[in-house]
């Protein structure tokens, strides 16, 4: 059997029973209503924290990639520029012995001019090799920077799942109670 609110209001007080129950029944409701939404506003509460606590973390773990790839640039730029200075500077000495050759007036002048020169383009050959270990410092710069980036983006995937799980049991915790 229903009974309406207005069917309610117009019984006479000792015959209230059924309307004594309906008034408790919607206040239960009612209660029942209250508690379950603080509750959802708990679960989207501690959902909201997980989710900040997520973008916290993926911010930290691009920040330390973004580092660690600027300083592999530092140094690898480091190397290159060391190794053009010693590249320029072994060239210009070869170069200077080289002219001495030319300059040389006497025999002997001319044959220790040209071992000079030898041994000076030897020394900018081997400062040219400086130029493939710097090549190879840039690789791996490259690469530590990659490794870096793979790892603060699986760090992001992790922190992404850890909110995601913690808004699932938030919803969970909240449709049990």
């Amino acid at each position: 059997m229903s009974v309406s609110a207005a069917y309610c209001a117009t019984r006479q007080p000792e015959k209230n029973r059924e309307c004594q129950t309906m008034k408790k029944l919607v206040a239960a409701l009612a209660s029942a209503m209250l508690v379950t939404t603080v509750f959802a506003q708990t679960a989207t509460t501690d959902a909201g924290k997980a989710q900040l606590k997520a973008n916290q973390e993926k911010a930290e773990a691009q920040a330390a990639a973004n580092q660690k790839k600027a300083d592999a640039q530092h140094d690898a730029a480091k190397a290159q520029a060391s190794a053009n200075e010693d590249k320029a500077s072994a060239q210009a000495d070869a170069n200077k012995e080289a002219a001495k050759v030319a300059q040389a007036t006497t025999p002997e002048q001319a044959s220790g001019a040209r071992g000079d020169a030898a041994k000076a383009q030897a020394k900018a050959n081997k400062k040219h090799s400086a130029q493939s270990k710097a090549d190879k410092k840039k690789q791996d710069s490259a690469k530590d920077a990659d490794v870096a980036q793979a790892k603060a983006d699986k760090q992001k995937v992790e922190a992404q799942s850890d909110a995601n799980k913690a808004a699932a049991d938030a919803k969970i915790d909240a449709a049990k109670k």
